[in-house]
C-alpha cells in the first residue's frame, strides 16, 4: 500500500470514528448521570462534525489529486462460516465520499440549529445523544460496502429517528406517533433483510465491490444479472418507502410536528427524515448494473 493510500485509509477510519466518539462520550456520560453543560455538549458536536467533514473533503481532494477512485476499509470478518461471512466493510469512491461530505453537512446545520432551538430544554442532553445515533447511522449507511453495514447503519438512522418524534415522552400523541413511526420502520427493515439474504443467496456474500460491481463507480460491471438485479432493487425500494416523508402509505401517517408546545423540537426531529432519503439511496449500487 503506498504512502497517500495508507494515509487515505487512516482518514476513512477517521471520519467513521468521530461520530461513533461522540456517540460514545455523550452516552457514556448519560448512562453514569453526569451531566454535562450545554457549552460542553455543543463543543463535542462542533468538534467531531468539523473534524469529521474535514477528513471527508481531504479524502475527495486527495482522490482528485492522486486519481484514486475506490478505497476500501475492511474491518474485518465478525462472523466466518462455510458459506457465509459477516464482515463491516466501508467504501471511499466518488459517490460515497460526497454523500459522507452531505450527511456530516445536514447533520451539522441541524446540530447549529438545534443548539439554540434546544436551549434550557430538560432533555438537551438526551436529544443530542439521539442526534449522534443518528449522525453514526448516516455515516455507516452513506460508506457501507456490505449490506450488513448498510442493515446496522439503517437500523441506528430508524431508531434515532423513531426517539426523536418521541422525544416528549411524557405527552401520549408524540410517543404513540413515535411506535407508528418505529412500526413503519420495522416493515421496510423486513424489506431491506430480505433483500440481504436473497444478495447471500445469489452469490454466497454481501459485499458491494463484488456483487454489484468489479471496478470502481461508475464503470463497474455487476456480476448479477438484469432479473436478480430488478429483484434486489424492488426490495431496496421497498425499504426506502418506509421514508415517511415520501412513504406510499401517507394517509394517517403521524406528523408530530403538528401537534406540539411552543419550544418542541419536533421542527428538528423531522430533518432526520429529509435526509434519509438521500443518504438511502445513494447507498444502493444495485441499480448500477450494465
Amino acid at each position: 500500500m503506498s504512502d497517500l493510500a495508507s494515509v487515505m485509509s487512516w482518514l476513512g477510519i477517521f471520519v467513521v470514528c468521530t461520530p461513533l466518539l461522540l456517540v460514545v462520550v455523550l452516552g457514556i456520560s448519560s448512562l453514569l448521570k453526569w451531566q454535562l453543560d450545554e457549552q460542553t455538549i455543543t463543543r463535542s458536536v462542533q468538534a467531531a462534525i468539523i473534524s469529521g467533514l474535514a477528513a471527508a473533503v481531504a479524502i475527495l481532494v486527495l482522490m482528485l489529486i492522486d486519481g484514486t477512485r475506490h478505497v476500501v476499509i475492511n474491518m474485518g470478518a465478525w462472523v466466518e462460516i462455510p458459506y457465509y461471512h459477516f464482515s463491516i466493510k466501508f467504501v471511499f469512491d466518488r459517490l460515497s465520499v460526497p454523500m459522507a461530505i452531505l450527511s456530516f453537512l445536514l447533520t451539522g446545520t441541524i446540530g447549529a440549529f438545534a443548539a439554540r432551538y434546544m436551549h434550557r430544554e430538560p432533555g438537551y442532553n438526551r436529544f443530542f445523544v439521539l442526534y449522534a445515533l443518528f449522525t453514526l447511522g448516516m455515516v455507516v449507511t452513506s460508506l457501507a460496502d456490505t449490506i450488513e453495514t448498510l442493515f446496522v447503519g439503517w437500523e441506528l438512522v430508524g431508531l434515532s429517528s423513531a426517539l426523536l418524534v418521541a422525544y416528549y415522552q411524557e405527552r401520549p400523541a408524540p410517543a404513540r406517533n413515535g411506535l407508528w413511526v418505529w412500526i413503519v420502520y420495522r416493515i421496510s427493515d423486513a424489506a431491506l433483510l430480505l433483500a440481504a439474504v436473497v444478495l447471500h443467496h445469489m452469490a454466497g456474500e454481501g459485499d458491494f465491490d463484488r456483487l454489484l460491481g468489479t471496478g470502481p463507480w461508475p464503470d463497474g460491471r455487476a456480476s448479477l444479472s438484469e432479473v436478480q438485479a430488478l429483484v434486489v432493487g424492488l426490495l431496496f425500494l421497498v425499504a426506502a418507502a418506509g421514508n415517511p416523508d415520501w412513504s406510499p402509505f401517507p394517509a394517517g401517517f403521524p406528523a408530530p410536528w403538528k401537534d406540539r408546545p411552543p419550544a418542541a423540537p419536533s421542527s428538528t426531529a423531522r430533518f432526520p427524515f429529509t435526509s434519509v432519503r438521500f443518504c438511502f439511496c445513494g447507498s444502493v449500487r444495485s441499480l448500477n448494473v450494465r
